[in-house]
């Protein structure tokens, strides 16, 4: 399994947020510690390309074996890429979340990044659960 990347930003929702500042993009999967939660992802349904997304809007539905898990966007953009394979495999996210991202976004204000949890408080945050 993938170690989070030191550059990761984590929501309390268990979304992680990989950006990279050069280009004003932005990675988005979930934490190891949801993929451990959820029963097995089935399917799941995601935003199309050119989608705009506004921070906590829900984007993201997995499909579990009896409900089904909605996911928000953790930052305000515009979706550039979808991960296919994960798309058409799902069972990877449970593999290995860190390395299997959902969507790539080009993100609208770099501030929503600093709402975002670092590693540190995010592991004490889900400790207190």
């Amino acid at each position: 399994m993938t170690e989070p990347n030191e550059n990761m930003g984590f929501t309390n929702r268990h979304t992680w947020v990989l950006p990279d500042m050069e280009s004003g993009t932005a990675l988005i999967g979930i934490t190891e510690y949801l993929a451990n939660k959820l029963d097995a992802i089935e399917s799941l349904d995601m935003p199309v390309v050119g989608d705009e997304l506004d921070m906590d809007s829900f984007c993201i539905h997995l499909h579990l074996t009896k409900k089904i898990h909605h996911l928000r966007s953790p930052l305000s953009g515009r979706v550039l890429e979808i991960n296919k394979e994960v798309l058409d495999t799902p069972a990877l996210i449970h593999r290995d979340p860190h390395a299997n991202w959902l969507y790539k976004m080009e993100f609208d204000d770099p501030d929503e990044l600093e709402m975002l949890l670092d590693a540190n408080r995010y592991t004490r945050f889900i400790d207190q659960l």
